[in-house]
């Protein structure tokens, strides 16, 4: 393995880590500021759609300064996002805080997946990686997300008003970018030859291909999942300490399983991969409303979130076997934007839906996964 792949790995695992003070913690931050769930979705419907059309722009940027000049970007702007947001001085401050923080989430994510698949050498190397970046870094969201469920009751026994110590959790999400911005400017950039993307038929079949069945999961995980944590806390009365061991088992145990994964696809292939887990998770979140008690929806929601996020690293090298060195950020950025734009509707929608029912949203978002990966399984089966 390259040493700009160790380093761009290293980087999105303290990414992650970090990530958690601000994700995890922002819905009760939020409230603590007085924001009902409703303005909730407004502000992360903000944020997604922004990442959508940064999703599309994303590849065009790097066509013309390179994948490394605008990772570098990305994070400037995140950092200003965050700063924004630890500031929260009213709702507009938060809006543009969100705002930067969707422009940073898409230019970063499809320039990351296509330099890191730059920097390896065959297929098989590079489910590796993939497989090994989203592990470690599922690893580390797993530590941030228990120290960020722990650390607001922390500080408010130290006699901190419970508003200003949410306002400290988010703002140590600052501390990520100290380690990325100058881990970054350590990688080799790639050369990239053409400075235009030649527009095919059977180029836009694919990102299609691609893009469709990720728009549908998009809109079904913005419907529930940026809600997760305040379900729990509605439905079962339990606080953000409680709350936090349940993604710190369903981090822990994904970014172990994500390391057995490429023996998986080396054994049935990667789209039965996709498909069987994914069809699995819907299946459980089917069943979820029914569940009666904490501990076993806390079960249930781990086995769930494993199964349908674990496959994304397969997902994403799978994808990038089918495209060139200067179609891949813009072919990730377009199924990201596609998969973006679904989830902020999801995020709005899902905010009505919750205000009626803390059941019908699990019940949409599965019948669309069921639908995606369906459709996801009938364009590549041909290619497992």
């Amino acid at each position: 393995m390259e040493r700009d792949a160790k380093v761009l790995v290293i980087a999105n695992a303290v990414g992650q880590l970090f990530l958690q003070f601000s994700w995890f913690v922002m819905p009760f931050y939020l409230k603590v500021l007085g924001y009902g769930m409703d303005k909730m979705g407004v502000l992360f419907s903000v944020q997604t759609f922004i990442g959508g059309l940064s999703f599309l722009l994303a590849g065009q940027i790097s066509l013309r300064i390179g994948y490394k000049r605008t990772l570098i970007l990305a994070a400037l702007l995140g950092l200003l996002g965050r700063i924004l947001q630890v500031i929260g001085y009213n709702f507009y401050i938060l809006i543009l805080g969100f705002f930067l923080v969707g422009i940073n989430m898409g230019l970063r994510d499809p320039n990351y997946s296509a330099l890191l698949s730059e920097k390896v050498k065959s297929e098989e190397e590079r489910h590796r990686i993939f497989s090994y970046s989203f592990g470690l870094g599922t690893l580390m969201n797993a530590i941030g997300v228990l120290v960020a469920g722990y650390a607001p009751g922390y500080l408010i026994s130290l006699g901190y008003r419970k508003e200003i110590a949410y306002r400290l959790v988010i703002a140590l999400a600052l501390l990520q970018f100290l380690v990325v911005i100058p881990a970054l400017m350590l990688v080799k950039d790639v050369p990239v030859k053409e400075s235009r993307i030649k527009w095919r038929k059977d180029l836009i079949v694919r990102i299609l291909k691609f893009s469709l069945p990720s728009a549908i999961i998009g809109l079904g995980a913005g419907i529930t999942i940026p809600y997760m944590s305040i379900y729990f806390n509605l439905r079962f009365g339990r606080d953000i300490k409680e709350i936090s061991w349940v993604f710190f088992g369903q981090q822990l145990v994904m970014g172990l399983g994500s390391f057995i994964l490429p023996e998986l696809v080396r054994k049935i292939g990667a789209v039965k991969v996709i498909t069987y887990f994914q069809w699995s998770a819907a299946l459980l979140f089917l069943i979820f409303p029914s569940i009666p008690t904490f501990i076993l929806a806390s079960i249930v929601y781990v086995i769930r979130s494993i199964l349908m996020n674990i496959v994304w690293p397969v997902n994403d090298s799978f994808m990038m076997g089918f495209f060139s060195t200067e179609e891949k950020a813009t072919a990730a950025g377009i199924r990201r934007a596609f998969s973006t734009f679904m989830r902020g509707a999801g995020n709005y929608i899902g905010g009505l839906l919750f205000a009626v029912s803390l059941s019908y949203p699990f019940y949409a978002t599965a019948i669309l996964y069921i639908f995606a990966t369906a459709m996801f399984y009938a364009f590549f089966i041909k290619h497992n």
